[in-house]
């Protein structure tokens, strides 16, 4: 099982390897721990593997969607532009090839276009996670956007710091009516009696990924509204992002299984 690499771990790998991770703002290359971004911006998260940048093309329209909504523009980068510049950024950060490597890209309200290489997985491809949370539902408002943002960034953590006092250790998001929300760049899905649920459907990467990665394994998907009491009787949960899978181990007094989620990890995209 493949697992993503802790703080100690990758500085052990970056001394092995050389490598130094960068960034790019506006045409200009330099290490990604001096990148600043003070204003507000929108952002999206991409899976490189082998240097490859996988669905650059959806990534750009969900960016671009975003920053006109909120901005008021939108960036005039291409599918293209994303593949050549986060493939280049990865190389010159000397990550090895075998490994997926999460590049962000950013567009912030100035109209400056960044791009971010972040630590490495230590896997190859989309994966499941090691590690196997506990959840509890917390009150939140549903996104209004399609991209993440410095503010949902904020939001998202929050959320996950204000259940550690009740025992938990991620947020699964609930609406003031009681129902499950999902997030376009953390969709949630649920099994229950042979079939899998999410409440929302979304055009974002993570939620497509994961549709596909549900159907090659042969499985159902409904769209449909979950209230908060299913999760005391449903038998697996988990969420995504567009590097791997997080399967709950248990949510509330419900023990979880996983093994419909590991079914489900082992088609997501991309392989090699």
């Amino acid at each position: 099982m493949q697992v993503s690499c802790s703080k100690s771990c990758f500085s052990r790998y970056s001394q092995r390897y050389n490598m130094k991770l960068l960034a790019w703002l506006d045409g200009c290359v330099f290490e990604a721990e001096k990148l600043r971004i003070e204003l507000p911006y929108v952002m999206q998260r991409i899976h490189t593997l082998g240097g490859k940048a996988y669905n650059a093309e959806r990534h750009v329209e969900v960016l671009r969607r975003s920053a006109e909504e909120l901005l008021g523009f939108a960036t005039l980068c291409s599918a293209r532009d994303v593949e050549r510049i986060a493939g280049r950024l990865v190389e010159l950060s000397r990550v090895t090839e075998v490994l997926s490597v999460p590049v962000v890209m950013r567009l912030d309200a100035s109209g400056s276009l960044s791009f971010e290489v972040e630590q490495p997985t230590f896997g190859a491809g989309g994966y499941l996670r090691a590690r196997r949370e506990s959840g509890v539902p917390y009150t939140m408002p549903e996104p209004v956007v399609m991209s993440q943002t410095k503010a949902s960034i904020a939001i998202d953590d929050m959320a996950d710091y204000a259940v550690h006092h009740l025992g938990g250790e991620r947020a699964i998001w609930v609406s003031a009516a009681g129902d499950l929300i999902s997030r376009p760049w953390r969709p949630i899905f649920v099994y229950y009696k042979q079939c899998w649920f999410t409440p929302k459907r979304y055009e974002s990467v993570e939620f497509e990924v994961a549709e596909r990665a549900i159907k090659a394994v042969g499985s159902k998907l409904l769209v449909r509204d979950i209230p908060e009491s299913a999760l005391d009787i449903v038998d697996e949960v988990f969420m995504l992002d567009i590097m791997g899978i997080s399967s709950f181990a248990t949510v509330k007094n419900n023990r979880l299984l996983s093994s419909m989620t590991s079914r489900v990890a082992s088609k997501m995209e991309p392989k090699i």
